[in-house]
């Protein structure tokens, strides 16, 4: 059982959007009785520990841009004013791209609000690991295009999840936020604000609200639910006739390592790391993530068709599908990064909003809904931490790190007003 029973919040999920939301509403509201409930063993073992852990301000949409740059902006604060390693690097994102791309416009468009430098085919020449015009069979044969520039986001980079999880984490535990682990929330029920104790509450006509959850632990109550349980939310809220609106989408990485593999990663001299970017191809949507400490290179995409929208506790990543689709586009444009060794390998799930591809923050009764990051969770992060807390103190406005503010409803259902994002990686 639970050492206590009745809080006056309740957030179910510590991965990043549930600490971030627990840690600024105790941090602006510091009487409240917080609890973060998890079903793991201890924070951040969700999908924000199967990220491919990459930052970026480079979307499409300006809401897209305003979330992730006021994040990054924090992070940044965190790690070289306040002194806590997020293991942040500012290797940049590099949109490999031609002339006919219709990413380009995109790009073009990004560039106005982003800090963006272009490479033209001559500067992306100078690197020997790189292939930027293929051969008619290889372009016909797998649907590729060649690389006519190179859009370079220098506001972008790498980080890791577990340093970034940590820090909110530690954060929300000296203001005074309480953790419950190992505990998994079975089941939502509603149930009457003002009961009458008779069979079948309840009714239409009576107020309802979220009083408590059953789990394996017990009950727990509380007057507010904060629900940050990303692709689990639909499961959680459909007992209650709430609409959650985001689908599951299976993602996976696979690590890459090898001499010919460290030739491409230590080879770009952009950047003060020496390190190459975070490399997204120019076909199907191919990244390429740097892991120097491991001296690795993560690889996966954003594949739609044929990846349907199942669920499973455990996803397994499938070598095969690196074997016979990842390795071969690779090939293609790193020639000569040849016969790299898979070292590791993982799957997980995008939260994917399907309509717009930006977070949903909600409320409905006494619960609010975080939730649809579309695999953009922790670079929004801080973000969405700062909108829920708005949320929940009943003001109109939220505002961000970088000093931007806007409406709550925006990111809501009924007021929504938020661009579709063309750029999810």
């Amino acid at each position: 059982m639970v050492p206590e029973s009745h809080f006056d919040v309740a957030v179910i999920g510590a991965g990043i959007v549930g600490l971030t939301s627990a840690y600024y509403i105790k941090k602006n509201n510091p009487d409240v009785n917080i609890v973060v409930i998890d079903k793991a063993p201890t924070y951040a073992q969700g999908n924000t520990a199967r990220s491919a852990a990459g930052f970026r301000d480079m979307f499409s949409s300006e809401m897209n841009f305003n979330l992730s740059n006021s994040s990054i902006n924090y992070y940044r604060h965190v790690q070289e004013d306040l002194g806590h390693d997020l293991g942040m690097q500012f290797v940049g994102y590099l949109f490999l791209t031609n002339q006919e791309d219709p990413r380009l416009k995109v790009l073009q468009k990004v560039a106005q609000r982003s800090k963006v430098r272009t490479l033209d085919s001559d500067a992306l020449s100078r690197y020997d690991f790189l292939r930027t015009k293929l051969d008619e069979d290889t372009r016909s044969l797998m649907n590729l295009k060649d690389i006519d520039l190179g859009v370079l986001g220098e506001n972008c980079g790498t980080i890791e999840p577990e340093m970034v999880a940590d820090y909110y984490y530690n954060s929300a535990l000296r203001l005074g936020v309480k953790f419950i682990f190992n505990t998994l929330v079975k089941e939502f029920h509603l149930e009457p604000v003002n009961p009458l104790d008779y069979p079948g509450e309840p009714f239409l006509w009576q107020k309802k609200q979220l009083k408590k959850i059953q789990t394996n632990n017990g009950e727990i109550g509380a007057d507010i639910f904060i629900i940050c349980t990303d692709v689990w939310t639909t499961g959680l809220l459909d007992p209650t006739g709430i609409d959650s609106h985001i689908r599951p989408k299976k993602r996976m990485v696979f690590q890459i390592s090898g001499p010919t593999v460290e030739n491409v990663l230590f080879g770009w001299d952009q950047n003060k790391d020496g390190i190459l970017p975070f490399t997204i191809l120019p076909s199907f949507g191919v990244y390429l993530r740097p892991a120097p400490k491991a001296k690795s290179l993560w690889v996966g995409n954003a594949d739609d068709y044929n990846r349907d929208f199942s669920f499973s506790e455990d996803p397994q990543p499938e070598r095969e599908y690196y074997d016979n689709s990842l390795a071969q586009i690779i090939q293609a444009y790193l020639p000569t990064m040849t016969y790299p060794k898979v070292t590791g390998s993982w799957a997980g799930y995008y939260a994917y909003n399907t309509i717009d591809g930006t977070p949903y923050i909600f409320r409905d009764l006494n619960i609010i809904v975080a939730s649809g990051t579309s695999g953009s969770g922790i670079l929004k992060g801080d973000s969405i931490g700062r909108i829920v807390e708005a949320l929940y103190s009943g003001r109109e406005k939220a505002e961000l790190y970088n000093g931007k503010k806007f409406s709550t409803s925006r990111l809501g259902i009924e007021n929504r007003e938020v661009e579709r994002e063309e750029f999810v990686i």
